[in-house]
């Protein structure tokens, strides 16, 4: 029930903006006042009643072809004097800090569909509905003759996702009828990370949440896993920066939902789309072949597409999608005959399962985007090599890590009676930390912006090269083991790839000046600097094996 008799606004029922709901193009909200938003939301109260009709184009129904559904916001208020608006015409939805009661807030509680909007034409059939709306017919809010009185009939219903750390910073409700908002993004720029609980998507997401990123609209999605925790035990995170945000939680997206994709990026509606997600690991995609290309390609694809059809909504560039993909669309030279290091222009030749399917998820991204004769919508491909998490907290999330599992207490009792393990010494790899990743991203983000970023395909990586039986050496002297205990649980093997597994090419080094260029770092500014090997171990290994164990 709205409260009191607060005047009408600017938009009329027959406003063809209203219309623009069913499509995404436009995004309402519905202001209701405290108690009332949690019985709507909570399915207590399956009529709104109102003293005007809802817009039609606001009502979802059946149509030929289909049905027209349409989401509206649960906007709640503090209760204002004699039940009027205490809200402005124009208000942030901004979550409030501890202690801020002001009473012109709104928030965005959940959402809701409206399937019906009619007009109580009797007292009688207004009070056969108390159990509904769950009006009291002598208060000041029930039937009165002089007043018209309508009923919303309320479908599905849903509470507010969680804000992903950034949540509606930089979002207005601006008034467009009585207690009727639209949802507006302001100036301030939307970064999408999908994949946003995964190593990269996590590094990223805590960085864009850091002071120096706050000029930022922060969301972050994931499928899994949604509760992300950015600074555990033993991971201080970057050196003298106080964060603003410990952990956060993220928006569910099913990146194989392609209409639940779309609807997505149309309610959100980001600058820029940084795509983590990924089937990453290259024996994990064989085993689910068609599940992983789906997501590594269908899923990339679609990304694309609807960052371009956005764009030509807008009348202006869409979404920038930043793709990430991998040093190993590169074969080493083994069918090519071409040798690293590899620029952003040598031909790739995967010789995996996964490797062509990233160089797959390129190629979605440049048809169409890059390619699309300027359809609306730019992309950038960003290639990394082996990654690590410094903020891991299960060895076996990267395989830079993964070899410390030897050396956990479980491991080390049965180690008289075990065969020794061998460890790839044959294939040279370039060990890169996320947070390393991340910083060069938001450099890339901040020019994208900027609209100083050129499109096309740039390299990220580490330049210090190891295999992974030197790392593991590595590894254990920084945690104190001793070389005894290496030697008894470990060997490293230099004959060729490993065997069971799938085909990995030998050095697929990257070559990364174009990055640098591009970001305007050899324009007199600070050359980019990686972590060491040694600290970056060291940081995503402190606490071992504690930090390790289930």
């Amino acid at each position: 029930m709205d409260g009191g008799d607060h005047p009408p606004h600017s938009k009329a029922p027959s406003w063809p903006g209203w219309a623009d709901a069913a499509s995404g193009r436009r995004r309402f909200g519905l202001e209701l006042q405290a108690p009332f938003a949690e019985r709507v939301l909570s399915g207590r109260k399956a009529i709104e009643t109102r003293t005007y009709a809802l817009p039609p184009a606001l009502v979802s129904r059946r149509e030929d072809g289909g049905t027209r559904r349409v989401e509206i916001d649960v906007l709640e208020s503090a209760r204002g004097r004699d039940g009027a608006s205490s809200v402005p015409d124009r208000a942030s939805l901004a979550a409030p800090g501890e202690g801020d009661e002001t009473p012109s807030r709104i928030r965005r509680r959940g959402w809701c569909t409206f399937v019906d909007s009619f007009r109580y034409e009797s007292r009688e059939r207004f009070e056969a509905d108390a159990d509904k709306h769950l009006v009291d017919p002598s208060s000041g809010y029930g039937w009165r003759p002089d007043r018209p009185m309508f009923g919303w009939v309320v479908g599905e219903r849903g509470v507010c996702e969680p804000d992903g750390g950034g949540g509606d910073e930089g979002v207005v409700a601006v008034r467009r009828m009585r207690s009727l908002f639209e949802i507006v993004d302001t100036d301030t720029p939307t970064i999408l990370i999908t994949g946003a609980s995964g190593m990269l998507g996590r590094a990223l997401h805590r960085r864009l949440l850091l002071p120096e990123a706050s000029g930022y609209r922060v969301i972050g999605a994931g499928f899994s896993r949604l509760e992300i925790d950015h600074y555990p035990t033993h991971f201080a995170g970057p050196d003298g920066i106080e964060p603003r945000v410990q952990s956060a939680s993220l928006h569910k997206l099913d990146l194989l939902d392609f209409d639940a994709t779309t609807k997505f990026l149309r309610k959100h509606r980001p600058d820029v789309v940084v795509h983590c997600a990924a089937e990453r690991y290259p024996d994990a995609f064989d085993a689910k072949p068609e599940k992983s290309r789906k997501l590594n390609v269908e899923g990339t694809r679609r990304l694309a597409r609807e960052c371009a059809r956005l764009g030509a909504e807008r009348g202006s560039a869409g979404p920038h999608l930043v793709y990430i993909s991998t040093s190993y669309v590169f074969d080493g030279g083994a069918v090519s005959g071409r040798h690293p290091p590899y620029g952003p222009k040598s031909e790739a030749c995967p010789i995996n399962e996964y490797g062509r399917s990233k160089w797959d998820g390129e190629r979605a991204v440049r048809e169409e985007l890059n390619d699309a004769g300027g359809r609306g919508g730019t992309g950038t491909i960003v290639r990394v090599p082996l990654l690590y998490g410094e903020d891991c907290e299960d060895l076996g999330e990267s395989p830079a890590l993964e070899m410390m599992k030897n050396f956990l207490p479980k491991e080390l009792s049965g180690a008289a009676k075990e065969k020794k393990k061998a460890i790839d010494d044959w294939a040279l790899r370039f060990p890169t930390s996320t947070e390393d990743v991340a910083r060069v991203l938001k450099l890339a983000i901040d020019r994208v912006l900027e609209g100083k970023f050129p499109t096309g395909t740039y390299h990220v990586s580490s330049p210090h090269g190891t295999t992974k039986y030197e790392l593991m050496r590595l590894q254990a002297k920084l945690m104190d083991i001793p070389r005894s205990v290496v030697d008894d649980r470990t060997v490293g093997n230099s004959a060729g790839p490993p065997a069971n597994s799938a085909p990995r090419p030998r050095c697929t080094q990257l070559d990364c000046e174009d990055t640098w260029r591009a970001l305007g770092l050899e324009e007199g500014g600070e050359p980019f600097e990686f972590v060491s090997l040694e600290d970056g171990m060291r940081r995503a290994l402190d606490g071992f094996p504690e930090r390790f164990l289930e």
